[in-house]
């Protein structure tokens, strides 16, 4: 007995996209209480990882405190601030961004000796750029709620008219 018919999904991931379009900053707020939740659990973890190490070897054990007492306060500020979580994106976002751009100049530099390396290393800096240019936006939680409802939404519609049992083959 099948409990949900092929349709529900979608119908509830266009619903739960025309909210997050309606209230962008409702899906951020979930996702910062669940992460501070997260975080919660490994600052405890650390805690008693540091506490029951610290006989053992007291750097080990006062390094897994100080990491714990630095989850605690991520874990404060996100449940306080549950928006919070939009900034912690952006910022890695700007790291991987930054990242990317490096690893396009070392390209480049290398392709003094090898052709293709330069147009690696010239595209790879454009989409380091284009991801920094990215993390800009989504540090605004208004901005990151909106995408969210907006891909759900498309999702949504998209599987509402894609006939699954034909796109899988049996073997």
């Amino acid at each position: 007995m099948e409990l949900l018919n092929d349709k529900t999904t979608p119908i509830l991931m266009i619903i739960m996209g025309l909210i997050a379009l309606a209230f962008p900053t409702v899906p951020i707020a979930t996702v910062g209480v669940l992460f501070a939740i997260i975080v919660f659990i490994v600052a405890l973890i650390l805690f008693i990882k540091g506490g029951m190490g610290f006989s053992e070897n007291k750097i080990l054990g006062a390094s897994s405190i100080i990491l714990g007492i630095i989850c605690l306060v991520l874990c404060c500020e996100l449940l306080i601030n549950p928006t919070f979580v939009s900034e912690l994106l952006s910022l890695l976002i700007y790291l991987f961004g930054l990242f990317v751009i490096v690893w396009g100049l070392f390209t480049l530099i290398s392709g003094r000796y090898y052709a293709p390396f330069s147009l690696l290393g010239i595209s790879t800096i454009i989409f380091g750029i284009i991801t920094i240019i990215v993390g800009v936006f989504l540090k605004d939680p208004q901005i990151l709620g909106a995408v969210l409802g907006l891909w759900l939404v498309i999702s949504g519609l998209l599987s509402l008219f894609v006939n699954n049992k034909n796109n899988f083959i049996n073997l």
